[in-house]
């Protein structure tokens, strides 16, 4: 009687032990696609530049894709993700131009240190004031930039002569917008003194 209960006990702790079946983890699903731009208004006197860049070209801070990588000012002391969205303009005179973009949070970014962040995390990570600051290393070129992912919505880009910094002239803008590491578009605007305009405005989605 002992041995069958044993014999028992045995084919109960073997069924026991048995693994069960593991279940397979599901597919993962494709990343979404990045943000492009749908759609682009150029306001009055802004005029679009053909791309003219050369590869292996040194890349300048100059608002400008000079090596053709689809970057705009790689090395410079702003940027530091392309992958986002990037609004660079430069100037060539000694103005003190100033930069405002709102973004699809409502939100303006400019100069002003309570302004420089947007709630959806759009910042100015370079300011500049021409002749004012001379002693700036890179004092005509502001820059605003929102990490990827970038937030859908519209965004909207002022230009304003502060001031001249010296001789009251007209100076020329250049304007890039990049998104997602590829050159959105390039454009000029001569702006005169105390002159603030709508310049460019894109749309995300």
């Amino acid at each position: 009687m002992r041995a069958r209960f044993m014999g028992l006990l045995v084919i109960v702790v073997g069924c026991a032990s048995a693994p069960k079946p593991v279940a397979a983890p599901p597919p993962k699903a494709p990343p979404p696609p990045p943000p492009a731009v749908q759609e682009t208004e150029l306001h009055a006197g802004v005029t679009a530049l053909a791309v003219q860049c050369v590869a292996g070209t040194a890349e300048s801070c100059n608002a400008l894709d000079d090596n053709c990588d689809g970057v705009v000012d790689e090395g410079c002391p702003y940027a530091a993700d392309p992958q986002g969205v990037q609004i660079t303009v430069a100037w060539d005179t000694g103005a003190d131009i100033d930069l405002y973009v709102r973004d699809p949070s409502g939100e303006v970014v400019f100069y002003n240190e309570e302004a420089r962040r947007s709630p959806v995390g759009g910042f100015l990570d370079h300011t500049a004031r021409g002749a004012c600051r001379a002693e700036q290393a890179i004092a005509n070129v502001e820059s605003a930039h929102w990490p990827a992912p970038a937030p859908t919505g519209p965004y909207a880009v002022e230009l304003h002569y502060f001031g001249p910094c010296g001789d009251s002239i007209e100076t020329q803008v250049t304007m890039s917008v990049v998104v997602h590491g590829k050159l959105g578009g390039v454009y000029r605007y001569k702006l005169q003194p105390e002159e603030r305009v709508q310049a460019v405005s894109f749309e995300l989605r």
